[in-house]
């Protein structure tokens, strides 16, 4: 093992090197990059007139601090010193390279939150200071956490509850008792925020499934079929409230079934009692879980059966003859894949990797004459989906949507070369992006942090002049490299900053109603508050914002937190050579690479649920896949 205890005397990391890391730790954790102007002393001398400049600039930016820095870094110097000097702790391989990107990554962000660009991290000899600070302070704090997450996972360490009615009773039904209570604590959140919440998304939707504005693919076309379908339920008994309430808890009851069946896997994996219920108190109580209940989103039920996808490859990962002969589990199998890629087109780019994998081993194994089987329990789930989009697409004479949502990112990238360097775009280069994108309009449509306003000016007919913008794209890369880096960093930087709150609940039904305000839909679907409940949402939109703010609780409701803990767990994999539970990391990697590609992660928290439902099982699978690979050896 890495990381060895009571061999403090041959520590690395010396106390004097831990109290100055202390003492970056605490600077780089309450680090602002405002730099107070400092008041004229009359100073002719250029050097003392420098000098004089920076002390000025640093004296003011610890005013009144000196008190809450010198308790920081006490603090912090009696975690460093416990870990690494009377533990003898000795960093895991691959934590030292983890914690340098994500401490750039926290740099990064700062500089993106305070103006949008890197360039202010370097842009005064007092912001250098900072950067220089702030880059080996979150250092020191991001390899101590990755080490002590490292040896709490590998401990035998664990919390004993005495047995009682509801143990014994949580014995003969470990199932149905974590879904009684998950449903039982979201049905209050759920009734409280009746009929459900809504948004744009879901008044589109609504506005295809009756008519009122073409049926395309630019919602999921099975979804918007769905929720449709349950709205009309409603009016059949009389009210659309009745047809949204039903949805959000037939969603529910699909959600809170797929993580008690983690907390079942888990629990027969042997996991700690601790980490089992702690994954139960953030699946009852963290607003991204309880608060998004009532929303009746597509990535709600897109993230239940893309965690149910990746807890099928969590129980096969020892069983590489899976596919070889239909049984329950296959069927379980192609309704979950079926059902996820239906709900999100994303699930198809998330899939065929997978399948793919699987396809390729099974191959490998038994060779061409037994890959039958396998071929077709891993293709079914395209037939399905493929089957059920075209049924529904003929019924309702559902129109193709332009590819425009998939190339986000390069559009991003686009405008913001646009903005920044358009004196150097050549006629031939405009020429090739006006055929795509509102040449004239990018620099003011051009937002840091969403990509929406780029995208909707997109207006080409044909491949060809997709290709000869893709041509353009390319060649402008290498001009500005740092360009595109900063585009993408620049919407992207959420994902690497817990200090950072990502909120956004949708308050009620009544959120996106304005698009359909004079399409007659509101007048068929009358969605609304009931009188006397006006005033309740707000009170549990505020709610959950104190939770998401709240010191410890709060990380548990913060993008970043679970991104980060996404690559904590694969450097783990990395160090103890778990090669066979990679296949389940590779769903979870590539819903990464979609959310950098989306077109925000800013106030569309959304996009990072399946990594954040995944995660607390992932942790689980992972310290059992340890702890049998370490007994093989």
């Amino acid at each position: 093992m890495a990381i060895k205890a009571g061999a403090g005397k041959k520590c690395i990391w010396k106390k004097g090197v831990l109290f100055f890391a202390s003492l970056l730790t605490a600077l780089a954790v309450t680090m602002r990059l405002d730099v107070a102007e400092e008041a004229e002393a009359g100073i002719t001398n250029s050097v003392y007139r420098g000098i004089y400049k920076i002390l000025e600039k640093i004296s003011l930016d610890l005013a009144d601090r000196g008190f809450v820095l010198t308790v920081l870094t006490v603090c912090i110097f009696a975690v460093y010193y416990g870990f690494w000097r009377k533990r003898g702790a000795e960093p895991v391989r691959y934590s030292r390279l983890l914690s340098l990107f994500l401490s750039v990554m926290y740099t990064g962000g700062v500089g993106f939150s305070y103006n949008n660009t890197l360039s202010v991290l370097f842009n005064s000899s007092i912001r250098l200071l900072k950067t220089a600070v702030l880059v080996p302070g979150m250092y020191f704090l991001y390899l101590t956490v990755i080490n002590a997450f490292y040896l709490l996972l590998c401990s035998d360490a664990d919390i004993k509850i005495k047995d009682n009615r509801l143990v014994l009773f949580y014995r003969r039904h470990p199932f149905g008792l974590v879904w009684a209570v998950i449903m039982g604590c979201w049905l209050v959140h759920i009734l409280l925020r009746y009929p459900g919440t809504m948004s744009y998304d879901n008044w589109d939707q609504l506005s295809y499934y009756f008519g009122y504005f073409a049926y395309t693919t630019a919602q999921p076309v099975f979804h918007t079929w769905l929720f449709g379908s349950f709205i009309k339920i409603g009016l059949w008994m009389g009210s659309a409230n009745a047809g949204l309430f039903l949805f959000v808890v037939f969603q529910s009851l699909i959600m809170s079934g797929v993580l008690a069946r983690s907390l079942l896997l888990m629990r027969r994996w042997g996991t700690a009692v601790w980490l089992r219920v702690l994954a139960m108190a953030v699946y009852c109580i963290a607003p991204y879980y309880a608060g998004y209940a009532s929303f009746p989103i597509k990535d709600f039920l897109y993230t239940a059966f893309f965690m149910l996808f990746v807890l099928y490859l969590m129980e096969w990962a020892d069983e590489p003859e899976m596919f070889r002969v239909w049984n329950r589990g296959m069927a379980g199998w192609a309704a979950a894949v079926s059902a996820m890629m239906l709900c999100r087109n994303n699930g198809v780019y998330v899939y065929i990797p997978v399948a793919l994998f699987l396809l390729l081993r099974q191959l490998r194994k038994d060779g061409v004459k037994k890959i039958l089987v396998p071929a077709i329990c891993l293709l079914l789930p395209f037939g399905i989906a493929k089957g059920t989009v075209g049924a529904i697409s003929y019924v309702y004479q559902v129109e193709k949507d332009s590819p425009k949502e998939m190339f986000s990112l390069p559009f991003q990238q686009t405008a913001r070369y646009v903005r920044d360097y358009g004196d150097e775009v050549t006629d031939e280069e405009r020429e090739a992006i006006s055929k795509v994108l509102d040449y004239g309009a990018l620099p003011e449509r051009y937002l840091e942090l969403t990509a929406d306003p780029v995208k909707t000016t997109y207006h080409a007919q044909t491949a060809d002049e997709l290709f000869d913008y893709f041509k353009v794209w390319f060649g402008q890369f290498w001009k500005h490299p740092l360009c595109y880096v900063e585009a993408t960093w620049n919407q992207n930087y959420y994902v690497f900053a817990p200090n950072i709150d990502n909120i956004v609940y949708n308050k009620d039904c009544d959120v996106g109603k304005e698009i359909v305000r004079d399409t007659g839909l509101l007048e068929q679907v009358r969605l609304e508050v009931p009188e006397w409940m006006h005033g309740i949402c707000a009170v549990m939109v505020s709610y959950y914002s104190l939770l998401t703010r709240m010191p410890v609780l709060g990380m548990f409701n913060n993008v970043a937190f679970y991104i980060i803990l996404l690559f904590i767990i694969c450097i783990f994999m990395l160090k103890d050579k778990c090669r066979r539970e990679w296949l389940v990391m590779l769903p979870l990697l590539l819903s990464f690479l979609i959310i950098l590609a989306a077109p925000q992660i800013q106030n569309q928290p959304r996009y990072a649920f399946p990594i954040i439902y995944t995660m607390p099982a992932v942790t689980a699978f992972y310290k059992w896949r340890r702890a049998r690979e370490w007994q093989r050896r």
